[in-house]
């Protein structure tokens, strides 16, 4: 080819970008089918080849390889946890936080889908100089570092206004759904309760569990929960709790990974103090507890 033929620096530009929308689409494609087959999702299954790579991460560091928000680490760990494709282990160098870790034996039933994609990928190398491909690894990981970013600015949530002491500050709005959910499942436990007695005695259980509570769902939960109106009904309480749970799980999450599980470490022992009230637990109570721990993990 002469220098006359050599395509223009805008029609290689022209090229590279939709080369690259092709390749974006084949992976995806490829990953998302690769999932399906499993019971994955696609941001499952790259959650797993992430720890399998990297190891035992934190939820902050897996959200910055994935470029994900914190909430949405929280309900990927809790999903890949259900499916027993990853666990959440002590972390030794910290004992307040956890690392997530890949379950044993995870990928064994992945990696056979791969020989053929593999296999083409090494004849296509072997095209290529040493040169050319040290070209080709920087362009790739500097294209990765850059869609990472771009995956963060669209998972990140709006940042909440600072309070002193530089701890987030929630809305009154925010407030209030917090409150909602913990004030609304003491009210659920208590309504599945059958007798009359042991259910104020349920109620008084949780509603003193909740005021154990430490952290900024302590301090929420220690507020007066103005403008807090539950149902009358048991079906329209649930109503405005199970959403209220999911929907604090994922804001506390935003500000801190660890206030979400301290969240649902109050919920949770509201739920067991309101079913240790009784020396067996009634069907409705567990059915109960079942839905609320559900609501928890939707996030």
């Amino acid at each position: 080819m002469t220098t006359t033929d050599q395509p223009s620096r805008d029609e290689l530009m022209t090229r590279l970008h939709t080369a690259g929308r092709e390749l974006s689409t084949a992976a995806v494609m490829f990953h998302s089918a690769l999932a399906q087959l499993h019971g994955l999702s696609g941001t499952e299954e790259k959650a797993i080849d992430l720890l399998q790579r990297f190891g035992p991460l934190t939820a902050r560091e897996l959200g910055e390889h994935a470029g994900l928000a914190p909430a949405s680490i929280t309900g990927l760990v809790d999903r890949l946890q259900r499916k027993g494709f990853a666990r959440r282990i002590p972390n030794p160098s910290d004992g307040r936080s956890v690392l997530i870790q890949a379950a044993e034996g995870s990928t064994d039933a992945l990696v056979p889908h791969f020989d053929h994609f593999l296999s083409g990928m090494d004849g296509l190398c072997a095209r290529f100089s040493d040169a050319e491909l040290a070209t080709i690894v920087d362009f790739l990981g500097s294209s990765a570092a850059i869609q990472r970013e771009a995956t963060a600015r669209l998972t990140a949530s709006q940042p909440g206004a600072r309070a002193t002491g530089g701890e987030t500050a929630l809305t009154r709005s925010q407030k209030l759904t917090v409150q909602t959910a913990a004030h609304g499942v003491v009210s659920l436990m208590a309504a599945a309760d059958p007798g009359p007695f042991s259910s104020a005695r349920a109620g008084m259980a949780a509603g003193k569990a909740l005021g154990s509570a430490t952290g900024l769902t302590g301090r929420v939960l220690a507020e007066k929960p103005r403008g807090m109106k539950l149902g009358k009904s048991t079906a329209d309480i649930a109503d405005q709790v199970f959403p209220a749970l999911a929907a604090s799980v994922a804001l506390l999450g935003e500000i801190d990974p660890a206030e979400a599980e301290n969240f649902r470490s109050v919920i949770q022992v509201a739920v067991e103090s309101a079913m240790k009230t009784r020396t067996g637990a009634s069907p409705a109570m567990s059915a109960m507890a079942a839905k609320i721990g559900a609501a928890l993990d939707t996030v």
